[in-house]
């Protein structure tokens, strides 16, 4: 089997040398770097645009930028032989990928969605990865090889996957960002090592549980964590740091305070985590609706 590498980035790079023992071709634009010193270290080739060396391979795995995803699949796309699986495992937007797909689709050809859910820093190649689209299980194997755990959600699109990927990204990256803003201010302070010992409840309680009781408790008590976030967001910038993403979220608080005055939670409504989001979804809306 014989394998293409569109992108020999950070995620490219980790892929192509864990799969050094397979036909290998790799593609970048770029022409020195990390591209340039994978190729070199497993000799082989660096083209760079996709082109007719492509036909040759039976699965190509695009390893693009967001941005960048549309143009390397439509570039390919001419270049795959009937039966070829395309993969994206960029973090394109969900719709990209699904007018990728349509075209591919138009022209007798599979197109894959593929979300890492992780860091390739932190678990090089073996980052967890979720497949949405048809013939999502014919790349099962090529993961297996990286260690790769997979998940290929059924009767998925292409889409599907990023979509999932870019809501845990409200999660995580959300989270990224007021640890940034808490810890620098913490160690300011001195009180790192304290202020991780204080968090280590998490730990204890598990992350799932834990941010759906985030949730749940958040109708009763929107009003006292909004005050709170307040003053958390004033001691920030008295110590002089800028914590634009704390000094946003008693906006979120609020707006619930403002949904219980002209809608009263029903009784139990936090007891579930099903009966506080249905509740919940009324002070965010959709389109901008509250």
């Amino acid at each position: 089997m014989k394998i293409g590498l569109i992108g020999v980035g950070e995620v490219g790079s980790a892929y192509a040398r864990a799969l050094a023992g397979e036909n290998l071709a790799l593609c970048d634009r770029e022409a020195s770097g990390r591209p340039a010193d994978t190729a070199a270290a497993l000799g082989h080739t660096l083209h760079p645009v996709p082109g007719p060396w492509l036909t040759s391979c039976q699965i190509v795995i695009a390893a693009v930028a967001g941005g960048d995803s549309p143009s390397a699949a439509l570039s390919a796309l001419p270049h795959l032989a009937e039966g070829t699986v395309y993969l994206d495992v960029g973090t394109a937007s969900p719709d990209d990928l699904r007018a990728s797909a349509a075209a591919f689709a138009a022209a007798g050809r599979d197109f894959v969605d593929g979300a890492i859910m992780g860091a390739i820093a932190i678990s090089g190649p073996a980052c967890p990865v979720m497949l949405a689209g048809a013939r999502a299980e014919n790349l099962v194997p090529v993961f297996a090889q990286l260690g790769a755990p997979v998940t290929v959600l059924p009767e998925s699109a292409a889409g599907d996957a990023s979509s999932l990927k870019l809501l845990r990204s409200v999660i995580i990256k959300g989270l990224e960002c007021v640890a940034i803003e808490s810890l620098t201010a913490a160690e300011h302070l001195g009180v790192r090592g304290r202020l991780m010992e204080v968090i280590g409840d998490v730990d204890a309680a598990g992350f799932g549980p834990f941010v759906e009781a985030l949730v749940r408790t958040h109708v009763d008590h929107a009003a006292r964590r909004g005050h709170e976030m307040e003053d958390a967001a004033a001691q920030l910038h008295a110590l002089g740091f800028d914590g634009q993403v704390t000094a946003a979220t008693p906006g979120r608080y609020r707006q619930t305070v403002a949904l219980r005055q002209r809608m009263t939670p029903p009784s139990g409504t936090s007891d579930t985590i099903d009966a506080a989001l249905g509740w919940l979804a009324h002070s965010v809306g959709r389109n901008g609706a509250s």
